[in-house]
């Protein structure tokens, strides 16, 4: 078996996990009992109490982060999933194809989450006097952008 491609594969598995942690959860800001997410509004004190957004409210920068927060996904896991099975079938077929359109998906779903977070990131720092308090979901979306283009890369590369 080709060690590179299961290195890649590796990473982008690990970045699949990042970026679904990363888009689901609400902590992209954080301050005292309050988190922001993509998709809800969770007041923490006295007690966790979430509340979706209303999608008439919202602006259009939060509709480009979540439009590309959903591609992303939506590109990351079929290329994640052909991606492995180029590698279990590897010795049965050799259609490169398969691995080269993984590793496609896999970059192209990392430049989504990438695009999430620069737009959520350039917002909030054009809008916001002070320091903008970001939470872990906002640094997890930026850290799977490393694991999904690097694993991605290394998969076209194997």
């Amino acid at each position: 078996m080709n060690i590179r491609l299961v290195l890649g594969l590796g990473f982008s598995v690990l970045g699949l996990l990042l970026y679904v942690v990363g888009i689901a959860t609400t902590a992209w800001l954080s301050t005292a009992g309050v988190e922001q997410g993509l998709w809800q509004l969770c007041v923490l004190v006295p007690a966790r109490a979430c509340a979706w957004y209303d999608i008439s409210t919202l602006g259009a920068f939060d509709h480009a982060c979540r439009f590309f927060a959903l591609v992303g996904a939506l590109l990351l896991i079929p290329g994640v999933v052909l991606g492995i099975l180029y590698a279990v079938k590897q010795g049965f077929t050799d259609k490169v194809y398969m691995k080269k359109t993984a590793g496609g998906l896999i970059i192209a779903a990392g430049a989504c989450g990438f695009l999430t977070a620069a737009i959520y990131t350039g917002y909030l720092q054009a809008n916001t006097v002070g320091a903008v308090p970001y939470g872990y979901s906002f640094y997890l979306t930026w850290v799977q952008t490393l694991f999904t283009v690097g694993g991605g890369v290394v998969c076209l590369t194997a």
